[in-house]
């Protein structure tokens, strides 16, 4: 009885380990062990234990705790991955502005799985995480309610929310898309193609795809004409789908690529296919990554502020709540940068 009135009084706030436990039916310390020592307990019950703690979204309130003695400094960066440089000038602009302010990261990644992302949420806030800053606008409703309840700062980077409540410090993907679309519609091409990031819950993907496609339908080109293959951000992927699309369709003049690392591996896939870079064939990337200026030809590709976006998280994170609604949303401009590996259309005999 004392059991059930004390998981009655927290039920109203957050779930706690004597709820757990009494839904679980099994001891608190059992609960305390898998939530410490999970290797302690049995797989079955341990698993039960588990489900009822993503049921419930419990999370140890380790961020009250760091409130409660002084504020931790840490901010959690959340990302889809770390393998290559496409988020680090993102970090490298937050960290210019925090570490002065005596804040450090922690950062995480979660290879574009938004039900490893509630998992790493949890476990900043355990942390006691002072905010944390996530990629685009496409997460579970699990992983914002868990922000929300536990009071932890938020922002969503690489995107423009249209959920006014939700802090965002961005560009429109679907405008990057626009502008390759239009600069290859002004070189004459009209055959094309679309290497596009996997669009699969991923909103910078989609957008980009969504804005390229748009762009060269109002441009008079029949968006079923253009060949689209999605790939995973990876070099090999890039020469992979660059050999399915000349394939499928050896007419093709130009490549626009969702990410600059698709494009490296289309250059590649294309050099392979006997076709020049760009007397044959144009690619454009995105992101603007260092590489792109070294290639042979240079890349041309859609800028992302990337460091700016960066510095501007950061200071919505370092606002005190008179000045929040300030920093709360920041839209940022993509730019084409034009180099070697685009050139007029022209036939190929």
């Amino acid at each position: 009885m004392a059991l059930e009135k004390v998981a009655r009084a927290n039920h109203r706030q957050s779930p706690t380990v004597v709820e757990i436990a009494q839904r679980a039916g099994c001891s608190i310390a059992t609960v305390s062990r898998v939530l410490n020592r999970p290797e302690t307990v049995a797989i079955g019950l341990r698993e039960r234990i588990l489900r009822i703690v993503d049921e419930l979204g419990y999370v140890p309130n380790g961020s009250a705790r760091a409130l409660r003695s002084s504020r931790s400094r840490l901010i959690g960066v959340i990302v889809p991955t770390l393998d290559s440089a496409i988020f680090t000038r993102m970090l490298e602009g937050l960290e210019s502005r925090l570490a002065p302010a005596g804040a450090s990261l922690v950062y995480s990644a979660t290879a574009y799985d938004l039900d490893r992302e509630i998992r790493v949420v949890r476990n900043l806030i355990e942390k006691g995480v002072d905010g944390i800053v996530l990629v685009g606008t496409c997460h579970r409703k699990e992983t914002l309610k868990l922000l929300r309840e536990h009071k932890v700062r938020f922002a969503v980077t690489y995107a423009l929310s249209e959920d006014v409540s939700i802090p965002s410090m961005g560009f429109d993907n679907r405008s990057g898309g626009a502008l390759a679309a239009n600069y290859l519609a002004d070189l004459g091409h009209k055959n094309l193609a679309v290497i596009a990031g996997v669009t699969r819950e991923n909103d910078r993907a989609s957008g980009r795809l969504e804005g390229f496609l748009a762009m060269a339908e109002r441009r008079g080109i029949d968006r079923s004409s253009i060949v689209v293959v999605e790939s995973p951000y990876d070099f090999s992927r890039g020469r992979a789908a660059a050999k399915i699309i000349l394939n499928q369709n050896r007419d093709v003049s130009a490549i626009f690529c969702g990410s600059d690392v698709l494009a490296v591996g289309v250059l590649r896939g294309c050099k392979e296919a006997g076709l020049r870079v760009p007397e044959d064939i144009s690619i454009i990337g995105f992101d603007n990554l260092d590489i792109a200026e070294y290639l042979t030809p240079g890349l041309t590709t859609v800028d992302v502020p990337a460091r700016v976006m960066g510095e501007q998280a950061a200071n919505y994170f370092l606002a005190d709540h008179t000045s929040l609604d300030i920093h709360s949303r920041v839209e940022l401009e993509t730019r084409l940068i034009v180099r070697g590996s685009t050139a007029p259309a022209r036939d190929r005999q």
